[in-house]
């Protein structure tokens, strides 16, 4: 269990990255870990979730203690969500072990309320932590469909608003988009109290990609972020990108790093 440096899109999300779960409960349909690690392991099971024991723990302190002050941010995690639920002391101790060290730490999560059991300690990384929520559905019923094991919809929102209350730095990935209007929707209800947002698309999944205006969507979203003065605190994904004719982008807003802790 060792700091790395991620590649291709999830290079997109954070310059370092810590995985430490394997598997997840959430079950979301979309998910790409399932068949990204069936490639390395035909009996692999998302659903068996398994964590680490206390030798892993062991080489993430030497990780960390290493790449004491490196000044760059950490996302947890990509192989599993780090309030999914299973064992959540597990996350707690990432947690320790990294702010121990003087590490930013950025987290991705789906797992809503969980992650307020983390309050105080999350409080007091200060300015070297960030918490986001990946928002896809603005509905219950959609959200039980295809990520039936994750938070709801609102609760994700609302623990996103009562962690920026506590004056944490909170953020929120679109990606991917499965409604363009639902996402939409959701964009609007956070950007009043959100620091940051990065927004992608869906790829590659039974052909949903080929039937979304993504030009639209782009120029549609761009028009919220604008409109809610948040300039230079969004980040267009790639894929996202590629399909833009008509929208000024800044470089910052172009620039995988410039969001990053």
């Amino acid at each position: 269990m060792k700091i790395y440096t991620p590649a291709g899109r999830a290079r997109e999300y954070s310059p370092l990255a810590l995985n430490y779960y394997k598997g997840c409960t959430h079950g979301c349909k979309y998910c790409y870990v399932q068949p990204m690690l069936k490639r390395f392991n035909k009996n692999y099971d998302h659903e068996n979730v398994s964590i680490p024991n206390e030798t892993g723990f062991k080489e993430l302190e030497i990780s960390a203690k290493k790449m004491q002050n490196c000044n760059e941010q950490i996302l947890l995690s990509f192989t599993g969500d780090p309030y999914c639920g299973i064992s959540p002391d597990i996350t707690t101790r990432i947690l320790t072990i990294l702010k121990k060290y003087n590490h930013k730490v950025a987290i991705l999560t789906k797992g809503g309320k969980h992650i307020l059991n983390d309050l105080e300690l999350i409080k007091s990384f200060g300015e070297n932590i960030k918490i986001g929520a990946t928002l896809t559905f603005d509905n219950n019923k959609d959200s039980l469909e295809w990520e039936p094991g994750a938070s709801l919809p609102e609760e994700r929102i609302n623990v996103l608003e009562i962690l920026a209350n506590n004056g944490i730095k909170t953020w929120a990935s679109f990606e991917p988009v499965i409604n363009p209007e639902q996402s939409l929707n959701l964009l609007s209800k956070v950007v009043k109290f959100i620091d940051h947002v990065k927004i992608g698309k869906i790829n590659n999944y039974k052909g949903i990609d080929k039937d979304i205006d993504w030009t639209k969507f782009l120029f549609d979203t761009v028009r919220i972020l604008r409109d809610a003065k948040m300039n230079d605190r969004f980040y267009i994904k790639k894929d996202l990108l590629a399909f833009n004719k008509c929208v000024y982008l800044s470089g910052n807003e172009t620039n995988e790093d410039f969001l990053n802790l």
